[in-house]
């Protein structure tokens, strides 16, 4: 039970975090996407293009994707418009928007017959050597295919791991095909891996004596500790429980707005809102349960830990002195000692 509540603490407290974080992401994202379009309005459009991009990136929406590939296209990176078009347009139809779709099928469709093209074509590949195209790593599927590409001069090398084994700079142009022909087998003829010597043979040392067992530790302040973890949880839990209350407190009077309920009659929106406010009431109520929980547990543990001087009772040796004696009536043993 105890473990049931400490895992719903963390949980109200991952949710309340992470609707924090996207808050200050959907902030961020507004912030850039105004600056870029500001800078759009001046014709710095290489500004432009990468404040758009992390607007984009920080908050995926509709609006800044169609502005982010009309600043690609203006600057000229035809491969990367097209991409965002055709994005645009998924997203677009998704919410049946069909203005947007429209306007961003037309402009993809106006790029495609402009688009640069990199044709990669490899010959007996190897296993163990890699294309890359720039830094990204061409999968083996795409050998010989004309893929679509920037405008511009795009490296194209192989590579053992870090070791560059060849690398060929070419340059692509609007409405052409450029291509690059590989060996692998032949660039690994060529460039053979180093050999590595295996390691010389030693002689085994004679193992030393295994060391005696070490004494076992003394009795430690261990309970003390997890109680004040355990209290710390349930304090965290309590603060939690009362964050959730406060968070359902606001929604139950956000649906007592007009446009939410009005004499007990709600829209659809009401009813949501009034349904999220009991779920949060229910789950700050469990975990404030648990929170009380907690830290009366750890108060116990706290409580009812052991003394630093019965801690150094428990760890004093014991000594025992044995002796024998013997009388005309018989003898006996005798141990003598303390614990």
């Amino acid at each position: 039970m105890i473990r049931l509540r400490s895992t719903l603490a963390l949980v109200a407290l991952s949710l309340v975090t992470s609707a924090a974080s996207a808050q200050g992401d959907a902030a961020a994202a507004e912030q850039l996407y105004k600056e870029g379009k500001a800078l759009v309005k001046k014709g710095d459009y290489a500004a432009a293009c990468p404040k758009l991009e992390a607007s984009y990136r920080l908050d995926k929406g509709l609006g800044t994707l169609v502005n982010l590939a009309d600043c690609h296209e203006r600057i000229g990176k035809l491969a990367s418009a097209w991409a965002e078009w055709n994005e645009a347009h998924d997203l677009a139809k998704r919410d049946k928007d069909d203005v947007r779709a429209k306007f961003a099928a037309e402009r993809r469709d106006k790029i495609e017959p402009k688009l640069p093209k990199l044709q990669i074509n490899v010959k007996n590949p190897v296993d163990s050597l890699a294309v890359y195209r720039g830094d990204s790593k061409i999968e083996a599927a795409t050998y010989g295919s004309a893929l679509a590409v920037d405008p511009g001069e795009v490296v194209v090398s192989v590579r053992r791991g870090d070791q560059v084994l060849k690398s060929e700079t070419v340059t692509t142009k609007a409405s052409q095909t450029a291509s690059v022909e590989l060996d692998l087998a032949a660039l690994d003829a060529e460039f053979p891996p180093p050999k590595v010597a295996p390691p010389p043979a030693t002689t085994a040392p004679t193992p030393a004596p295994a060391p005696p067992p070490p004494r076992p530790p003394p009795p430690s302040g261990s309970q003390k500790t997890i109680g004040f973890v355990v209290g710390g949880v349930g304090v965290v839990a309590l603060i939690t429980a009362g964050v959730l209350e406060g968070m359902a407190l606001s929604k139950k009077s956000k649906a007592d707005e007009p446009d939410q309920c009005v004499n007990g009659y709600c829209s659809p929106n009401g009813f949501q809102t009034v349904e999220d406010a009991k779920d949060l009431a229910t789950i700050g109520q469990w975990v404030g349960i648990g929170g009380v929980l907690l830290t009366a547990v750890g108060a116990t543990l706290v409580f009812t830990a052991p003394s630093s001087a019965e801690t150094r009772q428990a760890t004093r040796p014991v000594r025992v002195r044995a002796g024998g004696w013997v009388a005309p009536g018989g003898g006996g043993l005798s141990l003598v000692g303390r614990m």
